[in-house]
């Protein structure tokens, strides 16, 4: 055969063209690729055209937004004020799908009670952004981690329904939400004592009586640690001497208490949660974080402290009592596991992540809100003292024998000047809540595809601003249909605290009034079957822990430099700063 020889490209007419056409295409397939990269807009819904145009869409802004104020709900809540529109959209996630922002009290309602699953001919269901976010608690509650489709949800918490019952709450709850507060009085006193009229801060004693609460829920008189006994012991042992001089408006910084080890993860946990919540790649960090020893360290020590408590459980179970959320959960599995004809999983760690998620946002969450009561307290004097005049009217009896009302004292007054007060302490601080689109649908007549991200707004339009307009039309039917809350005079300004939103006339007298849970749009608790269960033990503690703490002390004025309403968020919104320069109140 012969040879073949290579023929010079340098000669024929079109190689000198390559030198153009090879750039040209590598430029065109990179600008493809670079728009196919760009973000998706679902049609129909507002958006942001610059973001639009960046591979990055708004995470960025969000990014920066969240990283310097530490809040995500405020972030929201700006794009849809900028979009004009009740419902926009948002490009978060690189290469995901755009979330939905929702700002409509009547349509969220609707959303929440009607279509979210497992009603009949659901649209929704819990969003893969808060099941993924809270990934790091294990298989957390069930109202958070599991699907509600089919029977998991339902057995789930069925394993702790039977604990919301008045006769719980009042026979057991209420009683030691009653005797926290007390300890909480004696902390304060010992440090009113030692502060001598200085401001200090108040976040972590309001957030170990919530986390007491919590555990004595979870395993009544079977767990031997408290968080508030021992700094209670640490205090009320000190010496003016051992506080360091300070002006008048120096804040007191006391010394604090050392932990154990599942009260310790307690406090690690939400904190890793709100970082979650806030990231821009969750699943990187926490991914990170699992290589670190005081990642492991936590959630080891959750694991061994909590499988140890439910071994005391099943012996109380097995020996006929049932008091404890641990010993109810136990009752609950055998008897579900009995009906369905399959072995109980009475040592499963299912159990245990139950009860850690119960913990979790049970201490949390009302931790928080009792800190902004605080705050506001602080900051609305005249507020205050009328609610401590109608409280001292309430229970004359123990006004007139000197000592704190008891529990079914304050159970059964009536308050509604301090229940208003807490009402609007809770509208001014929610946070939003998420679902998922579980088929194709519609809001407000906008096309919705299946698996988008979709986030109520509660500190926006309709809440915290005057509503967008909605025709009926654009609504569901059911919504049309449905009666729903009072709306706001958006006249006004809804972003001042104003407790009389919440008080009906009842009577001529000026104190003739009655609370009104339902006088306006209010999400602070959720709505439907993905509700906050704990709801009723969480208005037990705030309304029983701040009428004590107004009965023995007068929150005086603190310096500016110490209040401001800047908070984190993430399972909760919590306040940056809670001071309070306290006095006691004399009796006579």
């Amino acid at each position: 055969m012969g040879s073949r020889e290579a023929i010079p490209l340098t000669g024929q007419p079109w190689a000198g063209s390559l030198v153009y056409i090879v750039p040209a295409l590598i430029v065109l397939s990179l600008y493809l690729i670079y728009r196919q990269l760009l973000p998706k807009p679902i049609p129909g819904i507002a958006y942001n055209a610059v973001s639009a145009s960046s591979v990055f869409g708004d995470g960025a802004d969000m990014a920066k937004t969240v990283g310097e104020t530490g809040e995500f709900g405020p972030w929201c809540a700006a794009q849809i004020e900028k979009s004009g529109a009740p419902i926009c959209q948002v490009f978060v996630q690189p290469f995901g799908k755009p979330w939905v922002l929702l700002a409509d009290f009547h349509e969220a309602y609707d959303i929440l009670s009607r279509r979210t699953a497992p009603n009949r001919d659901a649209d929704f269901d819990k969003s893969r952004f808060i099941t993924e976010n809270m990934s790091c608690l294990g298989d957390f509650h069930a109202a958070f981690r599991a699907t509600t489709r089919g029977d998991h949800f339902r057995n789930n918490r069925g394993l702790i329904q039977d604990l919301m019952t008045p006769s719980f709450l009042n026979g057991t709850m209420g009683p030691m939400v009653h005797e926290k507060g007390m300890e909480l009085v004696r902390l304060m006193e010992a440090k009113m004592r030692l502060a001598n009229g200085r401001p200090f801060d108040v976040r972590a004693d309001i957030d170990r009586v919530a986390l007491d609460v919590m555990l004595y829920f979870a395993f009544t008189a079977e767990f031997d640690q408290t968080s508030l006994g021992p700094q209670v012991d640490l205090i009320s042992h000190l010496s003016t001497s051992d506080v360091l001089d300070g002006g008048i408006d120096a804040p007191v910084a006391f010394p604090e208490a050392p932990e154990g080890p599942l009260l310790s993860a307690l406090r690690v946990a939400p904190s890793v949660v709100e970082e979650l919540m806030n990231s821009l790649f969750p699943r990187l960090n926490l991914w990170w974080w699992k290589k670190h020893s005081w990642y492991k360290k936590t959630f080891s020590d959750k694991y061994r402290v909590l499988r140890g408590q439910f071994k005391k459980a099943l012996k109380n179970y097995r020996g006929g009592e049932v008091r404890s959320a641990a010993e109810h959960m136990l009752m609950r599995e055998e008897r579900e596991a009995e009906k369905q004809g399959r072995t109980a999983e009475l040592s499963s760690d299912i159990l245990v992540d139950e009860l850690f998620g119960v913990l979790v946002a049970g201490h949390h969450t009302t931790g928080g809100a009792l800190g902004w009561l605080v705050k506001y307290l602080t900051s609305y004097l005249d507020l205050q003292a009328h609610i401590r005049e109608t409280l001292f009217a309430a229970l004359p009896e123990a006004l007139a024998e000197g000592r704190p009302p008891t529990f079914e004292e304050i159970r059964r007054a009536r308050l509604p000047y301090l229940d208003a007060f807490i009402e609007e302490t809770l509208r001014l601080n929610a946070v939003p809540i998420t679902r998922e689109t579980i088929r194709d649908t519609t809001i407000l007549s906008r096309h919705v595809p299946k698996g988008c991200l979709v986030i109520l707004i509660s500190d926006g339009p309709g809440f915290l601003s005057p509503s967008f307009s909605v025709s009926p039309e654009e609504r569901s039917p059911a919504a049309r249909a449905s009666k729903m809350n009072g709306y706001w005079d958006e006249t006004q300004d809804l972003r001042t605290f104003n407790m009389d939103r919440w008080l009906a006339r009842a009577g001529e007298k000026d104190d003739d009034v009655e609370f009104n849970g339902a006088a306006g749009p209010q999400l602070v608790f959720g709505q439907g079957v993905r509700g906050c269960w704990g709801k009723r033990l969480a208005q037990i503690e705030m309304r029983t822990i701040m009428a004590l703490l107004l009965w023995h002390f007068e929150l005086l004025e603190i310096p500016d430099v110490l209040t401001g309403n800047e908070a984190t968020e993430g399972v909760a919104r919590k306040p940056r700063k809670a001071f309070v320069r306290l006095r006691k109140v004399v009796h006579t």
